[in-house]
C-alpha cells in the first residue's frame, strides 16, 4: 500500500510540472519581463548581494597600436563564421557577361571587418575613464535635474528601467549631456580602444582567447538572444566581473555598446565607418558629422563584434535597444 501510495505521488508531481507553462529567460524578456528575476523576488522587491562598482580608472596613455592587422581582421571574421548563421551565404550575380552567379556572406563579409582596418600608432594623454557603464539610477539624477532628456523607456519596462542596468535608448546628445552633467565628457575612440586593449593589444578586455562566459553577449542566429552567458538581456553593470580588463575596467565587451565621441562624416546609406588613415596620431578624435561612432559590442551580438578592434557606425539621433555609455575625463 505504501509503495502505491508513494508511485501515485511521484505520478501527481511529475504531472503538474509537465502541465506547467515554458518559462524560459528568453520567452520572459521578450514579452517584457525580467529575465533575470529569482523566483523568491517576483513580487517587485530587490534582492543586492553585493554594492554594484563605480568611480573612475586612471588610464596611463600613452603609444599603442590602434586598429587590426589583416590577420586580426582575418581572425575576427573566422570567429564570425562559428555563430550559427555565420556561414549562411547569399547569392550575388557577378558582373560577367555570363552573370556567374557567386556567393557573399550574409553576416560576415569582409568589408565589415576592413573598417577596423589600418593598424597605425596613436599616442595618447593620460585620462579617466568610467569603470562601469552609466547606470538608469545615474542617468535618472540627471533628468531629474532637467540636465538630461529621459531615456526611451517607461519606468514600468523591466526590460529596460532596472535601476542597476546600464542606461540605454538614449542618443549620442543625451550620452554628452550626462557626461558633462557629471562633470566629464564622452570618451574619444582612440581612448576607449586603449581602455579595452591595453598597450599589448588584447583582442578582447579580459585577453587574447575568447569565453563566452566572461562577457553579457548575444549571437549571430535567428534568436539574438543568447542566456548561456546567464542574461537573455541586459546585466547588471559589472555582473560578470571575471571580464574586466587588467585595470579593472568592466562591460568594455558586450552588456550595452558604447557611444564614444567621434563624429564622422559619412553618407546616408553607410552603415560602416572607413579604415584608418595609416599615419601616426597623437589624441585624434573625428570631428564633423551626424555618423557616431558605438563601440564594445551588446547583449545582441555575437563574438566577433566583442573583440577591442570592433567598431560600427550610427546616426547620433538614434535610440538603440542596445547602446549606452560611460563618460571619461581629463588627467
Amino acid at each position: 500500500v505504501l509503495r502505491s501510495a508513494a508511485f501515485a505521488a511521484l505520478v501527481l508531481v511529475a504531472s503538474v510540472a509537465a502541465a506547467a507553462p515554458h518559462d524560459s529567460a528568453v520567452d520572459r524578456y521578450a514579452s517584457g519581463l525580467d529575465p533575470h528575476a529569482r523566483a523568491d523576488a517576483r513580487d517587485g522587491e530587490v534582492a543586492m548581494l553585493r554594492r554594484p562598482p563605480g568611480g573612475r580608472v586612471h588610464v596611463a596613455g600613452g603609444s599603442f597600436t590602434m586598429g587590426a592587422t589583416p590577420l586580426e581582421m582575418l581572425a575576427g571574421v573566422q570567429l564570425c563564421r562559428r555563430e550559427p548563421l555565420g556561414g549562411l551565404v547569399l547569392p550575388v550575380e557577378d558582373s560577367t557577361p555570363a552573370r556567374t552567379v557567386r556567393g557573399r556572406s550574409a553576416y560576415c563579409d569582409v568589408l565589415r571587418f576592413e573598417a577596423e582596418g589600418v593598424a597605425h600608432t596613436v599616442t595618447l594623454s593620460p585620462f579617466w575613464m568610467d569603470r562601469t557603464e552609466v547606470r538608469v539610477a545615474d542617468y535618472a539624477r540627471c533628468v531629474s535635474a532637467g540636465a538630461c532628456g529621459p531615456p526611451g523607456f517607461s519606468s514600468g519596462d523591466a526590460r529596460f528601467a532596472n535601476p542597476e542596468y546600464p542606461v540605454v535608448l538614449v542618443t549620442w546628445d543625451d550620452a554628452r549631456d550626462y557626461c558633462k552633467f557629471a562633470g566629464a565628457r564622452l570618451p574619444t575612440e582612440a581612448e576607449w580602444e586603449l581602455a579595452a586593449r591595453g598597450p599589448g593589444g588584447r583582442t578582447f578586455p579580459w585577453g587574447n582567447v575568447y569565453n563566452a562566459h566572461l562577457a553579457n553577449h548575444g549571437s549571430i542566429a535567428l534568436d539574438r538572444t543568447d542566456a548561456t552567458d546567464g542574461y537573455a538581456g541586459l546585466a547588471p553593470v559589472g555582473a560578470l566581473r571575471d571580464g574586466k580588463t587588467p585595470l579593472g575596467l568592466l562591460d568594455m565587451a558586450g552588456n550595452a555598446g558604447e557611444w564614444v565621441a567621434d563624429e564622422i562624416d559619412a553618407d546616408a546609406t553607410d552603415v560602416l565607418p572607413t579604415a584608418y588613415a595609416p599615419t601616426p596620431q597623437i589624441n585624434p578624435r573625428a570631428a564633423g558629422g551626424a555618423r557616431r561612432i558605438v563601440r564594445g559590442g551588446s547583449y545582441l551580438s555575437g563574438a566577433d563584434s566583442l573583440r577591442t578592434t570592433s567598431r560600427r557606425l550610427a546616426l547620433g539621433t538614434r535610440r538603440m535597444s542596445d547602446v549606452g555609455f560611460r563618460c571619461a575625463a581629463n588627467d
